[in-house]
C-alpha cells in the first residue's frame, strides 16, 4: 500500500481542487494497477495539533476523508 500525505499549515484557494484531483488520481490508478493500492490523507496543521495522533494508523483514522 502506498500513501500520499498532503500536509498544510495554511490553506490556499486551490487546495480543495488539488485534493479532489489527488482523490481522483488514486481512484484511477487503483483501477489500473495491480501492484499496489494508492491511498491519500489530507492533514491540516490545526487539526493535527488538536488530535495529536501518536501513530500513522491514528492519522489514518482521524484524517481519512
Amino acid at each position: 500500500e502506498v500513501w500520499i500525505v498532503e500536509t498544510k499549515g495554511r490553506e490556499d484557494l486551490e487546495d480543495p481542487h488539488k485534493i479532489e484531483r489527488l482523490k481522483q488520481w488514486c481512484e484511477d490508478i487503483n483501477k489500473k494497477s495491480l501492484d499496489a493500492k494508492y491511498s491519500w490523507l489530507y492533514i491540516k496543521q490545526e487539526e493535527y495539533e488538536k488530535y495529536t495522533p501518536k501513530s500513522f494508523k491514528e492519522c489514518e483514522k482521524v484524517f481519512r476523508v
